[in-house]
């Protein structure tokens, strides 16, 4: 029991979401947990702080904190607290989700990949983006495209939570995952191949993208492939084929995208067409959170 107590260790994460929607809180848990998760953390809670502009109408904080509980129902996450504050300090309603855990297991760096390795994309790029950008924009968006489309979009709003994806990776030996947040696919990339110290080698036309993230992002000129994605995740893997199938069988989209290399260079393929990942650029999300119509 005692070598048991020692090889534990409590691990956690926070994420902090801000937009007009009160959906807001459900984004910042997905990160929270996913982060978690991919360090084989178990027991999770949550603790949760909601900050209001004192300008908001006040009915606006029974409804982000309303869903911010559904939320954690429906992941089997216990709720610690949950603290709500009105601020002059806020420019725009500010959910941040703390996550605690315990793992008995140590994720295994960046730096222990090896050129050759496989890189494996989970999920669709910048589809968390594309929800956000729905719920922020929404009175816009009805007026551009059809119910049917919209109430498609709804359907991938489970897509943000990643614990089966997760799941399955780990148990297949992966211990080297990142989730594609902050900056998009293309920053992730380069930080992970910065981290790693090895080149990328990535096939552009292998990147899973939904029609409607490409839509909604024609829509407010955006690149999908710097907007948020959460519940996405990159996957080193020795074979990356085999891990892909093992998800697929198991009804989530992935796809090797490319290849760690000898090198320093971080080369996205588009058909005939090199390019190289530049440093992270800001969320493309950045762009419509907190902005009106005009300001686009």
């Amino acid at each position: 029991m005692s070598t048991d107590i020692q090889t534990m260790r409590a691990v956690s994460a926070t994420s902090c979401i801000g937009g007009q929607s009160k959906e807001i809180g459900a984004y910042a848990l997905a990160e929270a947990l996913n982060e978690l998760a991919a360090e084989g953390a178990e027991s999770l809670k949550a603790q949760v702080r909601i900050l209001i502009p004192e300008a908001h109408r006040s009915s606006r904080l029974p409804a982000v904190q309303k869903e911010m509980e559904k939320a954690c129902r429906e992941q089997g996450v216990p709720l610690l607290s949950i603290h709500q504050y009105k601020t002059p300090a806020a420019s725009l309603p500010l959910v941040a989700v703390t996550c605690t855990g315990i793992t008995e297991r140590t994720v295994q760096p960046a730096d222990a990949a090896e050129p050759g390795g496989e890189i494996v994309l989970t999920g669709w790029i910048g589809l968390a983006g594309m929800l956000r950008i729905a719920e922020e924009r929404e009175a816009e968006l009805k007026e551009r495209f059809a119910p049917a489309f919209l109430k498609q979009i709804e359907a991938f709003r489970d897509n943000i939570f990643a614990g089966k994806a997760i799941r399955i990776a780990r148990g297949s030996g992966i211990r080297i995952l990142r989730q594609i947040t902050e900056g998009g696919i293309f920053a992730v990339l380069w930080q992970l191949s910065k981290e790693a110290g090895t080149g990328i080698d990535i096939d552009m036309k292998k990147i899973s993208v939904r029609q409607e993230t490409i839509e909604v992002c024609e829509n407010y000129r955006l690149n999908p492939y710097q907007l948020t994605s959460t519940g996405s995740f990159l996957m080193l893997a020795a074979d990356g084929k085999e891990l892909a199938g093992e998800l697929r069988r198991n009804g989530i989209e992935a796809a090797v995208i490319g290849r760690t290399t000898d090198n320093n260079d971080k080369v996205i393929r588009n058909g005939e067409e090199i390019r190289y990942i530049d440093r992270p650029a800001p969320d493309e999300i950045n762009k419509i959170i907190g902005h009106t119509k005009s300001g686009n």
